[in-house]
């Protein structure tokens, strides 16, 4: 039984992205449709136990027709998406893909969507947190992508593979196009997962013509007549249809006067349909045929003509080449090969040009800009579009539909596109698309105009040379260009004549989620991807230079707050953390920012657990989990990061039937690479395994983890990981690997600045071990380039816990009988009277790894030697 589109989802997930719910609609059958030969439906049906059906053919050979009747006839759960040139922007494209699932599962994408809305979101984990949706799902779906071919996108065509391979089983793909997609699909081909309908399967046959002919002209055609329809339309359903529109309106000759291809045949029975149409059809359709889209109130606009619904209704029950777009019948289109042929018959520009901009003005008053701004650009109405451009424009930037916009800016002229205002929108534009090839000259060309502020009104001139700056600035951070940010931010905190930022066009009133969707914020660029020293540096200027000019309220504030917060916290100041986590709280609550309140809560909630308030800290999150839902984003990826750090605390406190869910429903108990970003979920994934003594599975994260983030430069990252590599070698008792991971950690700390991040119960006896290891030189490769001694004693004295004294008066006793199989052996060698080095040869290890065996041993057994340790291990029976 199909599911029933939930027709509301606009209105709470997608309340923020203006949809065209008809793109999402999947088209009615005509009231002449034939139903398809048994061979046909039996190979389409085969679409829903392969992954990728392909349906390829030119156009007017009945794909959608086809395609459509197939799943609403089988009562298929379809999510239909029907793609236009707009849909070549990444974040459009996908937020299409995610409404149509959520319309039939309203469960479906929330996550998924939330990341679309962040800075510099990674598109392989918003699209994991997608299939992990997917794979909750109940029943078989089948996504149906219709004109495939209008995607241009490289970026667009790798990813819809990378969502392809890794599909769970239940979700079933579907490819109209009218030429092959540009994605690999040879492999799927040798797995017998790829279904391929084209050309010859899609041609009618002649008993489907017949049966065509006879419902639209109410005789059959005779064996002659249905033989030469057969040979010229070569089966092309829209052929047909027009050689019988052709014979309804007196021309029943028309198939003798020609031969020829698709192209022949359709400008010959077009022009054949259309000189026999009433004048006022004609005038009407030439005129209406610039429309991607039409209702009757547009076309009345654009024709002069009084023109109700039912018109259009009727003119698609005449078979006039017009698909309705929605159920209601209030929006239709023409035939992609109709329309075409209609505006190759258009003669006069200047009255084409006209109804480009009625059209235009139209779409602007109902609101629908985009598609004003399409029709301005096609009439070269070059002034009304930099109009609607600049109207648009921060909302699109926001939304980080980058690519429609960059689009819009490039068909400007360069006279257009140059002037000040537009060209910020672009400097903008492209600094969030990563693009810098071109930043240089459009500075430089910006500066030239600022230089000459007379031909600018004073504040445009003002607010485009602030936002000149910020943009700078904001380029550099995201380059991670520590010296120049720096050195950019000093130049404005040195300006003693800012301007009322009030009134900035661009980034104060842009509302930009400035947190890509870490915990802590400052993992990211943001935080110089984790350089603490850099980020204290740079943020204690900003937060001066906030001071300086008491931009307290603002959303960038709240960020600057959360960062320092975050700072503060590593670098053990707690007092100034809590202080800066709970400005950036109130500020946030304030202006909406999502992005800087909930790791500003993690930090407060952290706080809160070292002063041993733990209850209260967990109640905190569960306030601020609260606030997420009345926000709604309540199934978003911010509530997901709350949610770890509370299993973070259910783990330190060993509530593991908690834990055990939450990883029963992570993404990686059902996958085994690392895919996007989710570092602090995936941590805490790794931790929860290392509880659990899952240690060679959380080995493996670990390597994969690494390798990911030392190649991405995520200081942070790598650093946690070492902690872990550390911990996991001391569990699988590798005590030379364990002291290797330890050391490099300690050294990228002590150079970054990281304090609290050693601050862990688990790794103070590795720490204890590390500095007596370093003490004796057991390890000459942890002398060469060491760790300063000051460093490693602050470090120990924050990693240090009250024991309990019932754990102080068991631990002599219990210590002893936890010697690991290892040093049970290293005991008994020594005891036999073996020297380290024949130690070594004989159980092939090194003699530095021999030296941290008895090391441990000794720590063990409370003993200073060899004697001692022989004499202990006789009390204790060991030998």
């Amino acid at each position: 039984m199909s599911q029933k589109p939930n027709d509301v989802f606009s209105k709470s997930l997608f309340n923020e992205y203006p949809l065209l719910n008809t793109k999402l609609y999947i088209p009615q059958q005509p009231s002449y449709h034939v139903a398809r030969e048994q061979h046909l439906m039996e190979k389409m049906s085969r679409a829903m136990t392969c992954k990728v059906t392909l349906v390829t053919s030119p156009p007017g050979f009945g794909k959608t027709t086809m395609v459509s009747h197939w799943t609403i006839n089988q009562q298929i759960p379809a999510a239909w998406v029907s793609l236009d040139q707009g849909e070549n922007d990444l974040l459009r494209f996908w937020t299409y893909v995610i409404a149509a699932f959520n319309r039939l599962y309203p469960s479906v994408g929330h996550k998924s969507l939330s990341l679309l809305q962040t800075l510099s979101f990674s598109s392989e984990q918003m699209i994991s947190w997608l299939l992990n949706d997917l794979f909750e799902i109940p029943d078989s779906v089948l996504l149906v992508l219709d004109d495939y071919h209008m995607i241009e996108s490289d970026e667009i065509h790798r990813l819809l593979a990378f969502f392809i391979d890794r599909m769970p089983p239940q979700v079933h793909l579907c490819i109209l196009s009218r030429k092959q997609p540009l994605i690999a699909v040879g492999l799927l081909r040798v797995k017998g997962q790829l279904n391929e309908i084209g050309l010859s399967d899609l041609r009618f046959t002649e008993q489907e013509i017949s049966t065509f002919w006879l419902r639209q002209t109410g005789v059959l055609p005779n064996e002659l007549s249905l033989k030469l329809l057969s040979d010229r339309t070569e089966g092309w359903v829209a052929g047909i249809q027009l050689a019988v529109l052709s014979h309804l309106s007196g021309q029943q000759d028309a198939l003798h006067q020609f031969k020829g291809n698709n192209r022949y045949v359709v400008d010959y029975l077009m022009e054949e349909v259309f000189v026999h149409l009433p004048e006022s059809i004609r005038t009407f359709l030439l005129k209406t045929s610039i429309l991607e889209r039409m209702n009757a109130e547009l076309c009345a606009v654009l024709t002069g003509q009084s023109v109700e619904k039912e018109r259009l209704q009727e003119m698609e029950r005449s078979n006039l080449f017009v698909i309705s777009l929605d159920a209601e019948g209030n929006w239709y289109r023409y035939h992609h090969l109709f329309a075409d042929f209609l505006r190759s018959k258009q003669e006069h520009r200047d009255e084409t040009v006209s109804l480009y901009i009625t059209a235009s003005e139209w779409f602007e008053r109902q609101g629908y800009l985009g598609e004003a701004i399409e029709h301005a650009l096609a009439a070269r109405a070059y002034d009304q579009a930099c109009t609607l451009i600049l109207s648009v424009a921060t909302e699109l930037l926001k939304r980080r539909e980058l690519t429609t916009l960059h689009r819009w800016l490039l068909q400007l002229p360069v006279a257009n596109r140059e002037r000040p205002a537009l060209l910020i929108i672009q400097v903008w534009t492209e600094i969030l698309m990563g693009r810098k090839e071109r930043m240089d000259e459009h500075i430089a060309t910006l500066q030239k105009a600022l230089d000459s502020p007379n031909s600018l009104e004073t504040s445009l001139y003002v607010g485009i040379r602030e936002d000149m700056k910020v943009a700078k600035n904001f380029q550099a951070m995201l380059l991670g260009n520590y010296q120049l940010c720096f050195s950019q931010l000093q130049a404005l905190h040195e300006d003693d004549n800012l301007p009322d930022i009030e009134g900035l066009p661009m980034l104060f009133g842009m509302g930009m989620e400035l947190n890509d969707g870490e915990i802590p914020f400052i993992r990211s660029y943001y935080g110089f991807c984790g350089r603490i020293k850099q980020a204290e540096r740079y943020h204690r200027l900003y937060d001066s230079f906030i001071e300086k000019n008491e931009f307290y309220h603002f959303p960038f504030t709240a960020y600057q707050r959360t960062a320092m917060s975050e700072i503060c916290y590593e670098r053990n100041q707690l007092t100034e953390s809590l202080r800066f986590a709970e400005d950036a709280i109130r500020i946030a609550k304030r202006s909406h920012v999502i992005g800087a309140y909930v790791p500003a809560e993690i930090i407060r909630s952290r706080i809160l657990w070292l002063r041993e308030a733990k209850e209260e800290a967990i109640a905190n999150i569960y306030e601020a989990m609260e606030h997420v839902k009345l926000t709604h984003h309540h199934s978003s990826h911010w509530h997901d990061l709350l949610n770890t750090y509370l299993i973070r605390c259910q783990l330190e406190i060993g509530e593991m039937g908690a834990v055990d869910h939450w990883m029963e429903m992570s993404p990686w108990s059902r996958q085994s690479e690392i895919i996007g970003g989710q570092d602090f979920e995936l941590l805490t994934f790794i931790g929860a395994l290392i509880a659990k003594e899952n240690t060679h599975e959380a080995l493996s994260w670990c390597e994969q983890l690494k390798k990911a983030r030392i190649s991405s430069g995520r200081i942070m990252t790598e650093l946690e990981v070492l902690l872990f590599l550390s911990r996991i070698h001391g569990k699988m008792n590798n005590p030379h690997t364990c002291m290797l991971h330890l050391h490099q950690a300690l050294l990228l700390g002590e150079r970054e600045g990281y304090l609290r991040i050693f601050a862990n119960t688990e790794l103070e006896p590795l720490l204890r071990e590390y500095a007596d290891v370093r003490k004796n030189k057991y390890m000459a490769e942890l002398q060469t380039e060491g760790v300063s001694l000051h460093y490693l004693q602050v470090v120990l004295s924050l990693s240090s816990v009250k024991r309990n004294t019932e754990r102080n008066n068991n631990y002599k006793e219990s210590s002893v009988h936890m010697l690991t199989v290892r040093e049970q052996e290293v005991l008994q060698l020594i005891a036999a009277g073996l020297s380290n080095k024949a130690i070594a040869e004989k159980l092939v290890l090194a003699e530095g790894t021999v030296k941290l065996h008895l090391h441990r041993i000794y720590s063990k057994l409370q003993v200073n030697g060899r004697i001692q340790a022989i004499q202990k291990a006789n009390q204790y029976r060991l030998l």
